[in-house]
């Protein structure tokens, strides 16, 4: 099993984190833990996503206990006013405010329906791109979508998106009947920050549930192809197209948007976008109740492996060939916390007061 490590010396930072949908970001203050800090989402008059930390300078209290005026949040405790940017603009005890009093301010991206927030250092944020997702906004496509927050880390998720050999033993009843053969060798490529995996199935049977949806046969045979991206610590990719004989694709994305929240428990946004049975108005509904189903299945195995690795800790590791492609994302988010921890010393904070 993967052993786990503290959220701050497990996760980058220097990463965009896509930590919501953008129809859950509004004109009301929202309050998340990200990162093991506290983040404060909301949207201005004008529809910009904003993220400041959600906690008061003059004293530890939630800004999204609050209230929203105007563009601004006024603390609920003490009054405290702070702008889009962070700086505290008003305090009702007195004319003055005091010199520096602000809290962070992050920066912030909308792109494919989906807020990302970069938790890093703010000069690097333009160094690094938003992945592209545009499957989940493209005309064309059907999306159904869910989110938890799952008490496993996030590192052991990602390991386990990018192995569906587990698929089979976990929801054996919408697993693809390829994956029920011998895997085919495994192609996997690597970057300094990425890995993309590469499978060439043979032909095989629909699961039933997409054979009919697709409105074929359940004993004709299509070929599949599956591939994996890890696009970056916060996000797994999957794309499994399957061709029939007369040439026609039918295509499915897995999309897994991953944000660690503390040491062992993680944020994840998952979405199943297919480019079939568009106009089947039962389709998206079934759709979404299967894979509600299976990625409830998915998180309780995570949490009980959490569970295990918490009560006895890291134990020695057997990997076989269908490990590949996680050791390579576990040696690229080591490489990067490796470049990033010099950064992070530098900026440690003497002790005394939060402002």
């Amino acid at each position: 099993m993967r052993p786990q490590r503290k959220t701050a010396d497990l996760a980058p930072s220097d990463c965009w984190y896509g930590v919501a949908a953008a129809d859950a970001v509004g004109r009301q203050l929202t309050g998340l833990r990200l990162l093991d800090r506290p983040v404060l989402l909301y949207r201005t008059q004008d529809g910009h996503a904003v993220a400041l930390e959600d906690r008061c300078a003059h004293r530890a209290y939630p800004l999204s206990a609050g209230t929203l005026v105007g563009d601004d949040v006024q603390c609920g405790l003490c009054g405290f006013v702070y702008g889009t940017d962070g700086v505290c603009s008003r305090v009702p005890t007195q004319a003055r405010v005091p010199l520096g009093a602000h809290v962070a301010s992050y920066p912030v991206q909308e792109t494919d329906g989906v807020v990302w927030v970069w938790l890093g250092e703010p000069g690097r944020a333009r160094r690094h791109r938003v992945p592209e997702l545009a499957w989940l906004a493209q005309e064309g496509w059907a999306t159904v979508a869910g989110e938890r927050v799952a008490a496993a880390g996030f590192l052991l998720l990602l390991e386990n998106f990018a192995d569906v050999t587990q698929v089979p033993f976990v929801a054996p009843e919408i697993a693809p009947s390829a994956l029920g053969q011998a895997p085919p060798e495994l192609d996997v490529e690597v970057t300094e920050t990425t890995v993309t995996l590469l499978r060439e199935f043979p032909a095989a049977v629909l699961p039933p549930w997409q054979a009919r949806m697709l409105g074929v046969d359940v004993r004709e045979r299509f070929t599949t192809s599956q591939r994996g991206f890890f696009l970056s610590p916060a996000v797994w990719v999957d794309y499994w197209d399957v061709t029939g004989s007369d040439g026609r694709t039918a295509r499915l994305r897995f999309t897994h948007l991953v944000t660690p929240v503390s040491e062992a428990r993680s944020r994840v946004l998952w979405r199943v976008s297919r480019d079939f049975a568009l106009d089947d108005a039962g389709a998206s509904a079934a759709v979404a109740a299967m894979f509600e189903d299976y990625y409830r299945r998915v998180f309780a195995a995570m949490e009980t492996a959490q569970a295990a690795l918490d009560l006895d800790g890291p134990g020695a590791e057997v990997n076989v060939s269908a490990d590949v492609a996680a050791l390579r994302v576990r040696e690229i988010v080591t490489s990067m916390l490796a470049e990033e921890l010099p950064v992070r010393a530098a900026r440690v904070p003497a002790a005394g007061p939060h402002r």
